[in-house]
């Protein structure tokens, strides 16, 4: 891939390109999840690249990126990040974008099409966040994860339960880099303060239902995922995107990197739609 930097007030936001040139091909956006890079996608990119112009961001703190202040990358600064980088990828040749976001990288998918609708094509949402219900609980929960000696012992454990088996050659690499996190400052500061934002009710996707009318979207939903199951966005994603098709996959909270070829099925015919569409 031949990164390019994006300058943001969050860092220096590598943006890794490969695939088709933006000239002759539609452009596909990729949003990773928390903790990850754009190596999470690296099973479904060479297959992407042979019809799609490919730009995969590394978020503030992970991958090639740098992180101004770790405390100020935010859940919902993710979609302001993603804003700035369509926009020079629009100086590199890219037209209007259709996004992958996973997890944190979907809620960003989602404020991205709405601060910049004439730049976005269309949405695959994995396992995005932004639906669960918001509440005392779980935003007790997102609280406890954030603090320092939580964080530094959950990361781990948590990617196991999210990712599957270490033995799936397709997760193993992004286990490894899971584990790295507790070992590394900055990137644990990162990982703790996206945890935190998570409590932050602006967050809640679902409260602005409906969402993005007349915007293609599709959902893809591994319903054997334990730490952001279905059951518990169902209901606030049907309210807020009534007419976004969904997929449910046998895999976990990365379906792109557990079962590649189900997800790339899953997503086709959406993505042929989406790169029909006029520049």
């Amino acid at each position: 891939m031949t990164p390019i930097t994006v300058t943001t007030r969050y860092g220096e936001i590598a943006v890794h390109l490969s695939g088709c040139s933006p000239d002759a091909a539609p452009g596909l956006l990729l949003l990773h999840a928390n903790p990850g890079d754009h190596r999470d996608f690296d099973r479904i990119v060479p297959t992407l690249g042979k019809t799609w112009a490919v730009a995969a961001i590394d978020w503030p703190g992970y991958g090639a990126s740098t992180v101004t202040d770790p405390d100020t990358v935010t859940v919902d600064a993710l979609g302001d990040i993603a804003v700035r980088v369509s926009k020079s990828l629009a100086q590199h040749g890219f037209g209007a974008l259709t996004v992958i976001g996973n997890s944190v990288g979907g809620y960003a998918a989602v404020r991205l099409a709405e601060r910049a609708p004439d730049m976005v094509r269309g949405l695959v949402l994995v396992q995005s966040a932004g639906f669960a219900p918001l509440n005392p609980v779980t935003g007790a929960v997102f609280q406890l994860i954030a603090q320092p000696s939580v964080a530094r012992r959950f990361v781990v454990p948590h990617a196991r339960l999210y990712l599957g088996s270490p033995r799936n050659e397709g997760v193993r690499p992004l286990f490894e880099r899971a584990r790295e996190i507790s070992g590394d400052p900055i990137r644990l500061a990162v990982y703790r303060c996206l945890w935190r934002s998570l409590d932050d009710p602006h967050v809640d996707l679902a409260a602005a239902a409906p969402l993005l009318p007349g915007l293609p979207v599709q959902i893809v939903w591994g319903r054997d995922d334990p730490t952001n199951p279905w059951l518990l966005n169902r209901r606030r994603i049907t309210r807020a995107l009534p007419d976004a098709p969904v997929v449910l996959l046998p895999t976990r909270h990365e379906p792109f990197a557990q079962a590649p070829e189900l997800f790339l099925d899953a997503v086709r015919e959406f993505l042929t739609g989406c790169a029909g569409m006029r520049r």
